[in-house]
């Protein structure tokens, strides 16, 4: 199956980035690779005159387009000027894709190609899982980590980190970060209910490695519990791994602007490029029909 990945173009060093991750994802994915800008009034791309800037957005979009033509000439590329708002273009686009790949300039602020709210807002919009990636990226790492939960999310991000795992035939970790709820009621002088707790998290970990190792028995697995926040377990667990993969809740504009979500923090503080990947389409057909009823 060809896969479409579509890559967010604006011509400076983090979309750069981006489309170097993607052109490398390429070596082991079949795909289909649609190159994009969006046009947005107001502000213009790295390098570009105030008073001219839409040249200088088609400039980059085709630079990109020679770049892979040149260097990748087996990646059938394709190339898109959207015009309007970013986030409403590119979540407009990634219904029809596999996969939206934007890059960041790492920072607390989040600007560059990837700027305010961008990342978190399509994390908890897109239709499709989105690949954040470091303005500073180079290829390393030797494994895939993935954030487990309990909450309904776990399945389509272990199913896709499952996946890379297997393309690219490196280890695959699951991470998973649990702390004592702060709504747990404790009467006055009784002890919380520690190794009871500990042993659900335990649950949830082995159920997932055994998920894994009955559909995957040879892929190089391994298992992490850690008590605390899970946005810094992964972080760390990630520090030498070639990719991070996460889940969202899917709560709309919510899910991406709480501060202290996992999905928000992570972007935060990317150890490595970071995969968003969002419930199926299923499952959030499924809750929202819950609702109704």
């Amino acid at each position: 199956m060809v896969e479409r990945v579509i890559v967010a173009v604006d011509g400076g060093p983090a979309s750069r980035a981006a489309l170097n991750w993607a052109l490398a994802r390429a070596e082991h994915v079949p795909l289909h690779l649609e190159l994009t800008t969006v046009v947005e009034l107001g502000w213009s791309p790295v390098g570009g005159p105030e008073d001219d800037f839409q040249p200088v957005y088609e400039r980059a979009l085709a630079e990109a387009s020679r770049y892979v033509a040149q260097n990748f000439p087996e990646v059938k590329a394709t190339s898109v000027v959207r015009r309007g708002a970013p986030v409403d273009e590119l979540v407009r686009a990634s219904a029809d894709a596999d996969l939206l790949v934007i890059g960041t300039n790492k920072t607390s602020a989040l600007v560059g190609a990837v700027h305010g709210t961008l990342p978190l807002r399509l994390a908890a919009h897109a239709n499709c899982a989105v690949a954040v990636i470091p303005a500073e990226w180079v290829q390393r790492g030797e494994k895939v980590v993935v954030g487990i939960e309990d909450d309904g999310t776990m399945d389509a991000p272990l199913e896709f980190a499952v996946a890379e795992a297997t393309r690219g035939d490196v280890p695959l970790e699951l991470v998973h970060a649990w702390s004592i709820p702060a709504t747990l009621g404790v009467d006055f002088g009784a002890a919380v209910p520690f190794d009871a707790l500990l042993e659900a998290h335990e649950d949830i970990v082995l159920r997932a490695f055994e998920r894994v190792r009955s559909g995957h028995p040879t892929i190089a697995l391994s298992t992490t519990l850690l008590q605390g926040a899970a946005a810094p377990a992964l972080v760390e667990a990630a520090a030498t791994a070639a990719l991070l993969v996460v889940g969202t809740h899917g709560r709309g504009a919510v899910a991406g602007l709480i501060l202290g979500s996992v999905s928000h923090d992570v972007l935060l503080n990317m150890p490595c490029p970071v995969i968003v990947v969002p419930r199926s389409r299923r499952a959030a057909e499924t809750t929202r029909s819950g609702a109704r009823a």
